[in-house]
């Protein structure tokens, strides 16, 4: 495993739209594929907007047909229409946060958390606040990358 670099972060809340999703959460893409057609079909301005994928169980204690996740977009501007399932309104909580950056194939993520949470914490001497989510923020995708291209963010809320 890569060393990487973990900063200590103070984040402003984040209001985001969210499909909730049960199950791996390698399979997150079909919550972000339902909430991307319910932003299309509602002809809503989505350039500049922030991918977030928010996950809530530890896949090594969690069964993984039972793992909590959700697919958010954070648009960076309000917006007045109606949110209605399977879209909810959600905050992220401000505050000290933990982050580090994956450069990689999604497939690597796992083993990056792994990383981050036995040994990236250790080096700020800090414990996580296991009361809220920790999330990934995805600074590209896929569709505009290679996978050895792709650049995630990783970020766990602090006790």
């Amino acid at each position: 495993m890569q060393n990487h670099d973990v900063k200590l972060l103070t984040l402003e809340p984040m209001d985001l739209l969210a499909v909730s999703h049960v199950g791996p959460y390698m399979k997150i893409g079909d919550a972000f594929y339902t909430l991307a057609q319910w932003l299309g079909e509602r002809n809503v301005r989505t350039s500049g907007a922030k991918m977030v994928g928010i996950y809530y169980d530890d896949p090594n204690t969690v069964e993984e047909s039972k793992l909590r996740s959700k697919a958010a977009l954070h648009l960076g501007h309000e917006t007045d229409m109606e949110i209605g399932a399977p879209v909810e309104k959600f905050q992220l909580r401000g505050g000290e946060h933990a982050m580090m950056l994956h450069k990689g194939p999604y497939q690597g993520l796992g083993q990056a958390w792994m990383w981050f949470y036995n040994e990236g914490l250790q080096k700020l001497g800090r414990k996580p606040d296991f009361s809220a989510p920790s999330f990934e923020v995805y600074l590209n995708t896929p569709d505009e990358a290679t996978p050895d291209d792709l650049k995630t963010e990783l970020y766990i809320p602090l006790a």
